[in-house]
């Protein structure tokens, strides 16, 4: 790809004309209100973001420069596998190259129709903090087009007719050209936050719309305030399916659908890796807008599907920033960067325990690199002779072990559990407490992922 040549191709005229990706929806099920302009697809009860309109989007205040979360993320325009302009919202996420964009992979890579296999698509320019409703291109365009250099999507998106909008691979990265400063220096970026989904409260922004089509036309950032719970996603086994099975709705977007298995080798398999939320409904062209953890920079998953739109009962999900679907991609997009990079220290005390007394411990758990971690599980183990009495919150207690989760971790802020042990009166002279803390296969080095502790006791 050629960053200066999608520059000068993404004019005005031809991101004003641009059209939203159709592969987003979920199979249709049900009956659609699609009478006049009005969709409700959000009831009044499950609206949680302040003055927001039937969908549960508002919009974000101008201009777009004012707030981080605002300008970090943008609009992302590109030429289709069908030779058509099409947009998609994006972000920009923390990389060492400090060049890296994240969306989802239906915005970068589609099955054109009629073909038998997907194709990338071409000429992606990202413009952060994007307003198509000024009047100039320096408030248009704040900080500029930055042309794409490179995509990467994870190896289990195909693109094919039938279910990728299920599947836990619904993400991807792009490399943008650099200028006199980086596109990271020049407007920030969020966090990534490696989860399997689960329950958060998120604030969600974008570009919905299709031109020239109401309640939106793509030329306004929208924003959602909702609260997710654990979805489930598609996980491919080793290969696809020839074709796909008989009966299938007609329009289904890219893959197979949930829980079908595979007519070869692999099979497919739900699994924990996603996020859904019913007090914001997707709408075409906020395909790829960030989630974040509410008050934070935490970019805990990247929209990916959701209903029709005019369904009563309108959702959204997002693909969480798991091992399969981001991790699978950021090593490649990101070799020199450091993510999940889990370290664990474990300390005591200094003088012998006396048998039949109590002592602390204190596992400090540490994050380095450019990755945060949410529910991220330590395990204290104990050895005969004695037991746990207390730990800290956040964990279950048993009586020679104690399972704890870290709700968040980041880089540079440690987290200390602490747990107090009953030694026993018949206990040996020397005991070996240990902790342990589970980091994902993006950790460089696994050795520090445990520590242990001997106790020495006396009489």
């Amino acid at each position: 790809m050629r960053p200066r040549h999608a520059v000068r191709y993404w004019t005005h005229q031809r991101q004003a004309a641009a059209n939203l990706p159709e592969t987003v929806t979920a199979p249709r099920r049900g009956t659609a209100n699609f009478a006049g302009t009005r969709r409700h697809s959000v009831p009044a009860s499950k609206r949680l973001t302040p003055g927001s309109d039937d969908n549960g989007y508002a919009r974000v205040r101008r201009p777009y420069t004012r707030a981080a979360g605002s300008r970090i993320t943008g609009r992302l325009f590109f030429v289709n596998s069908g030779g058509q302009g099409d947009s998609c919202s994006a972000s920009v996420v923390r990389s060492a190259a400090q060049t890296l964009v994240v969306t989802a992979a239906h915005c970068v890579y589609s099955v054109p129709a009629g073909a038998a296999a997907g194709r990338w698509h071409q000429r992606f320019a990202f413009v952060p903090a994007y307003d198509g409703r000024a009047d100039t291109v320096k408030k248009r365009e704040p900080y500029g087009r930055w042309g794409g250099r490179r995509a990467w999507k994870p190896d289990g998106y195909t693109g094919l007719t039938g279910g990728d909008w299920n599947s836990v691979y619904d993400i991807a990265l792009i490399e943008v050209g650099r200028r006199e400063h980086t596109l990271q220096k020049t407007v920030g970026a969020f966090t990534p936050m490696r989860s399997q989904g689960g329950r958060h409260t998120v604030v969600t922004r974008g570009y919905p719309g299709v031109p020239g089509r109401r309640p939106y036309d793509g030329r306004d950032q929208l924003w959602c305030l909702g609260r997710t719970r654990q979805a489930t996603g598609m996980v491919l086994g080793a290969t696809l399916p020839a074709a796909l099975p008989a009966g299938l709705p007609a329009g289904l977007p890219a893959g197979l659908p949930a829980g079908l298995s595979t007519g070869r080798a692999g099979t497919t398999a739900l699994r924990p890796g996603r996020l859904e939320t019913h007090n914001c409904h997707l709408h075409k062209g906020h395909s790829g807008g960030p989630w974040l953890i509410q008050g934070t920079r935490d970019l805990v998953g990247v929209l990916s599907a959701g209903k029709e739109d005019g369904y009563a009962a309108g959702n959204a999900v997002a693909n969480a920033l798991n091992a399969e679907g981001y991790g699978a991609i950021v090593r490649r997009a990101d070799p020199s960067g450091v993510y999940d990079a889990l370290s664990v220290t474990l300390k005591g005390p200094a003088k012998p325990v006396r048998r039949g007394a109590t002592a602390t411990v204190t596992a400090t758990v540490r994050l380095r690199g450019l990755m945060a971690a949410a529910r991220v599980p330590v395990t204290l183990t104990l050895p005969p002779g004695t037991s746990l009495t207390t730990t800290g919150g956040g964990c279950v207690r048993e009586p020679a072990r104690s399972a704890c989760t870290i709700p968040a971790l980041h880089p540079r802020r440690p987290v200390r559990v602490t747990a107090t042990i009953a030694v026993a009166r018949d206990a040996g002279a020397s005991l070996r407490v240990v902790a342990h803390a589970a980091s994902s296969a993006l950790d460089p080095s696994q050795a520090d992922n445990t520590s242990a502790l001997r106790l020495t006791t006396r009489p």
